[in-house]
């Protein structure tokens, strides 16, 4: 059997690490010896000097290919810096050769044309890091054969794109976000090196037990007294999003722990559906963005970690282990878990009809599970067991063809498919009849579909009614949890629960453990027509404990068969095509993206010095001349009221796609050229990026297919126009009705090419500011400007600059001569400079800055200590709202049993304090020129002096004829004398 790609690639990894002599030759192999291939930095060190080693023998790649060793070798090490990437960061990692690549393309992507992958050498290695990240190693090989240092530049931007894309959707359900933060930690170690702190928690082992709590209390007073935090940090602290990520991350895992330490069933639920029973009572603050709900209330684990740093509450627990421990006093659960044995036959004498409805249950069960593993939806389902027409006291065998599902019409559960909406009238139908019992059955087994609360969270499961109503009588309800395929794992299915305590149910725990036995032996002893299929499928999904983060059986077995060792290297790598470029990579998924959650002006007012900077544009003299010059008027009211959409450029000056010079790259404000691109977008900002790109290419080619105006259709031939002069400006023009009938934009923009991340198009897809109510078709309001690009998503921004590397051989980064010459002060600007940048940024008083709506809602856990200038009647309101939290917030969990009643009180006075202080005053109107608007004041200031009541010139005058009056009467008195 042909060993796999996984297999092959990990035998090279295994006799890297341990130095064995492997048992097919590898070229070099004793100066590969004498790398550690450790994982660590000394690692890629080592690494890089070997390349130049190589690189001074000018040993090239075809030298290398043309050997099966050198092959061997090559792979090894491209093998070696992806499995590096993935080791560092924690993600998993799936390896490719071209076929399975370009197939797995295909499947993710719509456009087959779009997602071909060049037949190439670079094609022949891909490995998956993560979920979404597809990383081709050999592509590093000929810069690193030339003696180039790229793999730690690499290696950092590598780094940081896995980082952005395993940060938390917070906008996804509340269980998917804390098994986004918990999957950080899965390994037992924290593997986020952008969570805040992070070199804090290296040292605590996240295994859920007690002991990690104490190591995580033990973590946060180690912060607290190496930053002295004080509850005059707290808003400050919070404006960080590392900072929130470390409360989030360790407010889940407290969460989680207490909750299986004290074994009670929860889930997690978010500020708005607390908000939703709650009201304004509820006050929204970070925590509680995501609230555990036990049966009778609810516990803010997050708080935890801010209390333990900033004393908010005295009153409330300071340690994770306190915490945890007044959940086990308070709310420990009765849940009981019955897990399948094999081979283990009931003990505990049970009433034969009790015996017989578990074996129904267990067929019951196996037919929806033979469904599930057949790809089909859960349905409501009911089974009946008649009484034998021979002997009243024993049931009919157990017939599969008399499931039924609960409808009105009583239809076969094999031809009927339910919709979302009818489930709940479903299994309401369900409960009647087995209340009722319309047709005296002695027993009835019915199941559906629905979420159970277990310690580890809320997940799916299948409901088990069981029902026996001949004496003995049996009302048993038990849950058969399972995970749906994610991009963790595959299916799994975890042990039988019980949420039922011994009162409810009047049965032992021996009596329940015998009743699962019997419905274990007869899910798994189906007809033969479900047999095989279910028992395949539990073979592959069952998993004996409740835990998140355990593999099912059959990734278990997958990694176990990656992990086997072969004997020889048999690798297929495609030839080197001089004549083709470096491989694409695979397309960028723009979807993964959503600026609708992208607060622009959170970021404008708290940018900072050198920030501003950035964000301002210089105005030349020829873009004052031209219609562009606009777009510099409205720059100030899109950083503060736009809203950020995907666009498309259709059509752009040459300039734009070629690098910039050193220096147009060192002396920016030297640069009188204006650069302008024509963008497509959609004001609305729903459009896929695919359809936008669409329709710019059937525009040009609308435009490209009409060799004269006059020969097109009217908007078809004005846009033609527009392209055919050079110096012609269109502005929220309406796309060709003719071509198609959509409601997308076109804009002419002039791009200050600072604002793109290597100073030129890359790519044609590029994020841009719009004016929120652009979609009105006003022409005033059609000015649009390329999103700055320090503020795009990290991701996307190194996609861009990879698409460079790919053109020109290098990635012309320019966050690197920004941040050198903010570093010395090389973007000071002399006064003439000055007055050409816009927009014009107040000074910025940090201090005295305003918070915003998260910060604002945050203060009610604040106390008088708090030193920030405020009025007496802001302090008196600032004091309600403090009394008001700490009324529920503050309660010592040990002391009160929170419950889902109205918490914290508001009042009028406070919430329109808090919205007056969000209000900011106005800047200036920016629609005059520089010139213009200097002129105006020199006017402004000349009138000013002309109307004022203190002439300095008649007041001079004055004072001379007074003291000549003065003179002139002392005269006179000295003669008057004289004449006496």
């Amino acid at each position: 059997m042909k060993p796999t790609i996984a297999q092959q690639i990990n035998t090279l990894l295994y006799y890297l690490q341990t130095k064995q002599t492997p048992p097919f030759e590898i070229l070099f192999w004793e100066n590969l010896q004498k790398i550690d291939f450790d994982y660590s930095a000394n690692s890629l060190q080592q690494l890089s000097r070997f390349f130049a080693a190589m690189a001074k023998r000018h040993i090239q790649l075809p030298q290398l290919l043309a050997h099966q060793s050198g092959q061997a070798l090559i792979v090894a090490l491209a093998a070696y810096i992806a499995d590096y990437l993935a080791k560092t960061t924690g993600q998993a990692i799936a390896w490719y050769d071209y076929d399975r690549m370009s197939a797995q393309l295909a499947r993710q992507n719509k456009y087959p044309a779009q997602s071909q992958l060049p037949a190439n050498f670079y094609a022949s290695l891909t490995a998956r890091i993560g979920h979404k990240v597809y990383c081709q190693p050999l592509k590093l090989l000929p810069d690193l054969l030339q003696g180039k240092d790229v793999l730690p530049q690499f290696i950092a931007q590598m780094t940081q794109t896995l980082y952005q894309q395993s940060q938390v959707n917070l906008l996804q359900s509340p269980e998917a976000v804390c098994q986004g933060y918990l999957a950080k930690v899965k390994t037992g170690k924290l593997q986020d090196a952008t969570i805040a702190f992070s070199t804090y928690l290296a040292a605590v082992n996240f295994d859920h037990s007690r002991d990690s709590l104490v190591q995580i209390d033990e973590a946060l007073s180690a912060i607290q007294q190496a930053f002295g935090f004080t509850q005059a940090d707290y808003l400050d602290f919070l404006q960080d999003a590392s900072h929130q990520a470390f409360c989030y991350l360790l407010g889940f895992y407290i969460g989680v722990t207490s909750s299986r330490l004290a074994n009670a069933p929860v889930r997690w639920v978010s500020f708005a559906q607390m908000y939703d029973s709650l009201g304004e009572a509820f006050a929204e603050c970070l925590e509680h963005s995501f609230v555990l709900l036990f049966e009778d209330c609810y516990r803010t684990p997050m708080l935890v970690v801010t209390n333990r740093l900033f004393g908010l509450a005295s009153s409330f627990p300071t340690t994770a282990a306190e915490f945890a421990d007044i959940l086990q006093r308070q709310n420990a659960g009765h849940l009981a878990v019955y897990p399948y044995q094999d081979a283990v036959s009931a003990t505990a004498d049970l009433p034969a009809h009790w015996t017989s409805a578990m074996q129904a249950a267990g067929a019951l069960v196996a037919s929806v599970l033979s469904r599930l593993s057949q790809g089909q939806p859960i349905l409501p389902s009911v089974y009946q067991a008649h009484s034998s027409d021979n002997k009243a006291d024993e049931l009919t065998a157990f017939n599969p063809s008399n499931i039924k599902l609960l409808s009105p019409s009583d239809t076969d559960l094999d031809t009927v498919t339910a919709t979302a909406t009818d489930t709940d009238t479903l299994i309401d139908s369900l409960y009647q009849t087995l209340h009722q019992n319309p047709q005296l059955a002695p027993i009835i087994v019915g199941c559906f579909d629905s979420y159970t609360n277990l310690p580890m969270g809320r997940t799916e499961g299948v409901v088990i009614e069981i029902w026996v109503y001949e004496s003995p009588r049996l009302q048993l309800q038990l849950v058969l949890p399972y995970q749906s395929a994610n991009d963790w794992h595959s299916l799994k299915i975890y042990p039988l629960v019980s949420h039922q305590n011994g009162a409810q149910t009047a049965l032992t725990s021996e009596q329940i453990t015998a009743l699962t036995t019997h419905f274990y032996q007869a899910l798994l002893s189906a007809p033969s027509t479900q047999n095989t299929a279910v028992k395949t499928l539990w073979q592959d999904a069952y998993v004996n404990q409740l835990d998140s983060w355990v593999l099912p059986p059959k990734d278990q077995r997958i990694q176990q068969q990656n992990a086997q060792l072969v004997t020889h290297f048999d690798f297929a790598l495609l030839p080197i095509l001089d004549n083709q470029p470096n491989v694409t990579m695979a397309a960028f998924d723009y979807s993964s993206i959503d600026w609708r959650g992208f607060d622009l002006a959170k970021h404008i007012l708290q940018a900072s010095h050198h920030e501003q900077g950035y964000l301002q544009v210089y105005v030349s003299d020829n873009l004052i001349k031209d219609e562009l010059y606009r777009q510099v008027e409205a720059t100030e009211d899109l950083y503060r009221y736009g809203k950020v959409v995907w666009g498309v450029v259709i059509k752009s000056d040459a300039e734009l796609t070629k690098p910039m010079s050193e220096k147009e790259r060192d002396k920016p404000f030297t640069n009188h050229r204006v650069s302008c691109a024509d963008i497509l977008f959609d004001p609305s900002g729903q459009a896929r990026v695919e359809d936008l790109q669409a329709k710019a290419s059937q525009l040009m080619d609308a435009i490209g297919t009409v060799n004269q105006p006059s020969n097109a259709t009217p908007d078809v031939a004005f846009y033609q126009l527009h392209c055919q002069d050079d110096t012609s400006r269109a502005f929220n023009l309406a796309y060709p009705a003719s071509i198609a009938a959509t409601n997308y934009r076109i804009t002419t923009s002039w791009i200050w090419r600072r604002h793109l991340p290597n100073g030129m198009l890359s790519n044609s897809v590029v994020p841009i500011i719009i004016h929120t109510h652009a979609y009105q078709n006003k022409a005033e309001q059609g000015e649009i400007m390329v999103l700055p690009s320090q503020l795009w998503d990290k991701a996307y921004y190194h996609y861009w600059l990879s698409l460079a590397y790919e053109q020109f051989g290098q990635d012309y980064d320019l966050l690197p001569y920004i941040h050198w010459q903010q570093k010395y002060a090389q973007d000071s600007t002399d006064a003439a400079t000055q007055k050409r940048l816009w927009p014009k940024f107040k000074p910025n008083r940090a201090n005295n800055r305003a918070p915003s709506r998260e910060q604002s809602s945050s203060i009610g856990l604040m106390s008088d200590k708090l030193e920030n200038p405020m009025s007496a009647t802001a302090k008196q309101q600032a004091t309600i709202q403090q009394a008001a939290i700490q009324q529920t917030t503050g309660q010592k969990l040990a002391d009160v049993q929170l419950t889902l009643q109205p918490s914290i009180e508001s009042t009028p006075q406070a919430a329109q304090t808090s919205q007056t202080s969000l209000t900011s005053k106005a800047m200036p109107p920016s629609s005059l020129s520089n010139e213009l608007t200097q002129q105006l004041m020199n006017d402004k200031l000349r009138l000013q002096t002309q109307l004022s009541t203190k002439d300095t010139a008649k007041d001079k005058k004055l004072l001379v004829i007074a003291l000549g009056g003065m003179l002139v009467l002392i005269i006179l008195v000295i003669l008057v004398k004289i004449m006496r």
